[in-house]
């Protein structure tokens, strides 16, 4: 008894998840770089 799975791979063609995905995790790292940089301003003066 020979059982054969089939692997469907998805393969979408579209490129607008990709940009979406790499805009967003840009603005994700952007906002992360200046809530640092906000924290280490306030402990200066704290």
């Amino acid at each position: 008894m020979n059982k054969e799975r089939a692997i469907t791979m998805i393969e979408t063609g579209n490129t607008a998840f990709g940009i979406v995905f790499v805009v967003v995790m840009g603005i994700a790292l952007f906002d992360r770089g200046l809530t640092m940089a906000w924290a280490a301003v306030v402990g200066w003066f704290n």
